[in-house]
């Protein structure tokens, strides 16, 4: 057992075959891209989507079921094209990081093992979410294509 503790034994590695099953994704997102009238279709469409998306969890929050987790969706949905959608998903990330430090110092126990699986599963999903849309993490100042 090589791994460190912070490792789930259950984590995927990336491998070939992951990143050749949605290379046809990148493919077309850089052929909209290279387009600007079907980009600007294609970003006017996200927009909608992500946008009703979005208003449909909203409206879901006070019942019972997911609806943080269908706003959560549809942001990353319009983070996809949208700067400042991307800017408020990393914002929410790094608030969640935030409170799950604190759980994992001051909660108790069942809390502190929830805190360890969520921290990293959101990880996950946000690796998988760059690497399917095709989008690569940017540093602080550098522009998305397209903006």
């Amino acid at each position: 057992m090589d791994r460190t503790p912070d490792e789930r034994p259950d984590a995927v590695e990336p491998t070939e075959e992951r990143d050749h099953r949605f290379r046809w994704f990148r493919d077309l997102r850089a052929w909209i891209h290279a387009r600007p009238h079907v980009h600007l279709f294609y970003k006017v469409l996200v927009g909608i989507v992500g946008g009703l998306v979005v208003v449909i969890g909203l409206i879901l929050v006070p019942l019972p079921g997911p609806g943080w987790l269908i706003v959560f969706i549809g942001l990353t949905v319009l983070a996809s094209e949208f700067h400042f959608f991307h800017r408020i998903i990393t914002w929410l990330r790094a608030q969640l990081h935030r409170f799950w430090d604190w759980a994992k110092t001051h909660g108790p126990g069942w809390l502190r093992r929830a805190a360890d699986r969520g921290k990293a599963d959101v990880d996950a999903a946000h690796a998988e979410a760059h690497r399917n849309t095709g989008v690569r993490p940017r540093t602080r100042g550098q522009a998305h294509p397209g903006h």
